[in-house]
């Protein structure tokens, strides 16, 4: 019995020292495993922390597949960065990046202007003015804006002394060389005489008319003055076209002269018989008391001769009129029956055709179809009478 106390006990006190040493144990591995502990607040392990941001790289597009060049940007693989831009010549372009490098954040918003402003802070505090980009910011871009101002004042006052001693200025005003150089796809028609048909350039509305031409010394044109019905010359008040001009003097005189229209119906007005013969009569006797008794004989016998010949040439009208009618019907003859023979022509030379068609290439003569002779008028005649027109209805219409 006592042999069972003792092994009992025993048993006790190995199972004890066994307890505590596993107590030391989980102390230990808890130091060791202190760094994935959960930070308070967040329910996210750090492995599965690390395996969610390697999924989302893996989502993205890899940087160092963005340029397979290997002369392009530096991809360090250990920190996963490339802080040089991959595609520096679309850049140079001005085409839109999806990914311009780590360093782009550096030159976005006013980081470039805050860095030159560093810049000149440094330099002004060399040159011995004590200005502090942090202690006195308004100080220092008002500084800077001055020093711009004299800056480029004093740039063109001294091209402006290059240009006014050596000239040249000319060549400055030229447009760049991308437009002189550039080319246009506008598809634009035009006619044989310039003028535009088609396309974007639109054709300027000019007169058939001469412009701005003032001849026989008048400075207005024909048409810009109108009077009682009638078109003249602004400039002396005259309604003959083509006149010389007459100035204020013109002006004066045209207000008792009758218009052009006037005078063009009192010409036009027909004489009477009557009147012709007093006309005639008043010549006769003033060239008879003029002129000597010899003078009178001529006159008479040129008046007796007067109607003899004036038979005579109606004569002569007559046949030439009677001459050119035979011309004219045997002109009109000879061209519908030399139309006749060479429709005739066209339908043997079909017929011909035809027939070589339907022969055997073996059999078939030599036949050369060159002629040098230029067609007659009557030959391209017929050839268009009977020449087949596909656009016709009625071309395939059989009776």
């Amino acid at each position: 019995f006592l042999v069972l106390l003792r092994q009992f006990r025993a048993e006790k006190l190995n199972a004890a020292g066994e307890g505590q040493g596993n107590e030391l144990d989980d102390e230990e591995d808890e130091d060791k495993y202190v760094d994935e502990v959960d930070m308070p607040g967040t329910k996210v392990d750090s492995k599965q922390r690390i395996t969610v941001r390697n999924l989302r790289i893996r989502e993205d597009t890899a940087k160092y597949l963005r340029n397979l060049d290997p002369n392009s940007a530096y991809y360090d693989p250990k920190t996963r960065s490339m802080r040089d831009n991959p595609h520096e010549e679309l850049a140079v372009q001005g085409e839109e990046i999806d990914y311009g490098g780590e360093n782009f954040v550096r030159w976005t918003g006013d980081t470039r202007k805050h860095a030159k402003a560093q810049l000149f802070a440094w330099e002004a505090y060399e040159k011995g003015v004590d200005v502090h980009l942090l202690a006195e910011p308004t100080k220092l871009e008002l500084l800077q804006k001055d020093y711009e101002q004299k800056k480029e004042q004093f740039k063109d006052r001294g091209q402006q002394d290059v240009l006014e001693r050596y000239g040249g200025g000319e060549h400055l005003q030229a447009p760049p060389k991308q437009l002189l150089l550039a080319q246009t796809e506008d598809y634009v028609e035009y006619s044989r005489y310039g003028k535009v048909i088609k396309g974007q350039e639109k054709s300027i509305a000019r007169s058939k008319y001469e412009e701005d031409v003032f001849p026989n010394n008048h400075s207005s044109v024909w048409g810009s003055y109108w009077h009682n019905g009638a078109w003249g010359y602004k400039c002396c008040h005259s309604f003959i076209k083509g006149s010389y001009c007459t100035g204020e003097a013109g002006k004066t005189a045209g207000v008792d002269l009758p218009l052009s229209s006037e005078v063009e119906k009192i010409i036009s007005k027909p004489v009477d018989s009557s009147s012709a013969e007093e006309s005639s009569s008043s010549s006769s006797s003033s060239s008879s008391s003029s002129s000597s008794s010899e003078s009178e004989s001529e006159t008479e016998e040129k008046k007796k001769e007067t109607p003899k010949k004036k038979k005579k040439n109606k004569k002569k009208l007559r046949k030439e009129k009677l001459r050119q009618k035979r011309k004219e019907k045997k002109k009109e003859e000879s061209s519908e029956d030399k139309l006749k023979a060479a429709l005739r022509r066209v339908d043997e030379e079909r017929e011909a055709a035809d027939r070589l068609l339907k022969m055997d290439e073996r059999k078939r003569p030599y036949n050369s179809m060159f002629d040098v002779k230029k067609p007659t008028d009557e030959e391209m005649e017929a050839y268009y009478m009977k020449r087949k027109r596909e656009d016709d209805p009625m071309a395939f219409f059989k009776n």
